[in-house]
């Protein structure tokens, strides 16, 4: 819930986006955008939107890049179990084995056959690893100011991943917006 515009919402649930405030400097997480996929009593799991890999498609998934059509794109979802692989695309091009994270983005299962046509295969975003906190350590995060909460887009997927940071706090009705075109190094400002 916001009031106004002075604080975002705070509660982190499923399919919301977590989006590091310029006081959060862990290189993990700077100028981060992260997609919840999952959050409870027992912690929270998502995975950065904003931060591209240099690991290409056909080294993950080579029948994939072997389609004839666009390739998924390929993130570093974050620094727990880079060695794991969580494909996310938007929902206006339905597979069968796929979970809804909101109405308009579904998480893929990777271990059956989706039945991707070339075109859908270039809306799907690979990513490496996940970003993972225990329980009540987020929320001691947004209580330290480390974090914003905000709904989701469709667009946050396939936006350019240079300016999602910026393109999220943009949007919004509250103080948070007024941080948007914050210098990346205030020093240098």
């Amino acid at each position: 819930v916001t009031d106004g515009m002075t604080t975002p919402i705070s509660a982190p649930q499923r399919g919301r986006l977590l989006v590091a405030t310029p006081q959060l400097e862990d290189p993990n997480f700077r100028r981060s955008v992260v997609l919840l996929l999952d959050h409870g009593e027992e912690g929270s799991l998502g995975v950065i939107l904003n931060r591209p890999s240099e690991i290409a498609t056909e080294h993950i998934l080579p029948g994939w890049a072997e389609s004839g059509g666009s390739t998924p794109r390929v993130f570093s979802g974050g620094p727990v179990q880079t060695n794991s692989l969580i494909a996310l695309a938007p929902t206006s091009a339905i597979w069968r084995a796929s979970t809804p994270i909101t109405e308009q983005i579904a998480l893929l299962d990777l271990e059956e056959d989706l039945e991707i046509s070339a075109e859908d295969l270039g809306k799907v975003c690979l990513y490496l690893g996940y970003s993972g906190w225990s329980s009540g350590q987020l929320q001691a995060e947004l209580e330290e100011g480390a974090w914003w909460t905000f709904e989701s887009d469709p667009a946050d997927l396939i936006s350019d991943p240079s300016q999602s940071w910026t393109s999220v706090l943009s949007r919004q009705n509250s103080a948070a917006r007024l941080v948007a075109f914050h210098p990346d190094h205030s020093y240098l400002n």
